[in-house]
């Protein structure tokens, strides 16, 4: 199931809020205990959603580091062409006139 933006960011600070109250307000130890747990689930949930963001962040930022390497070469392969053209085409005129 998808959860939709506007529910979905804001779960890890409900688990945290529901954790910290449930620990305070709630007296049994099974209270202490679930306000612990949520707390827990709360850190781990926002951990994994960092690495998980940073990651993406570095894939994205190689990603385009990878595109840009291979535009400045493919500039650098057209460069290499033209000017072997160049030169192809000096020899040739070169030869040309030395035939007549």
């Amino acid at each position: 199931m998808i959860l939709p933006e506007w529910l979905y960011e804001p779960l890890p600070y409900v688990y945290a809020t529901s954790g910290v109250a449930a620990a305070i307000f709630l007296e049994s130890g099974l209270g202490k205990l679930s306000g612990f747990l949520l707390i827990s689930a709360a850190l781990v949930i926002s951990y994994q959603r960092y690495e998980y963001r940073r990651l993406a962040k570095e894939r994205r930022q190689r990603l385009e580091f990878l595109q840009e390497e291979r535009r400045k070469r493919k500039e650098q392969r057209h460069a290499w062409l033209q000017d072997q053209a160049r030169v192809y085409q000096e020899r040739i005129a070169k030869r040309d006139e030395d035939l007549l």
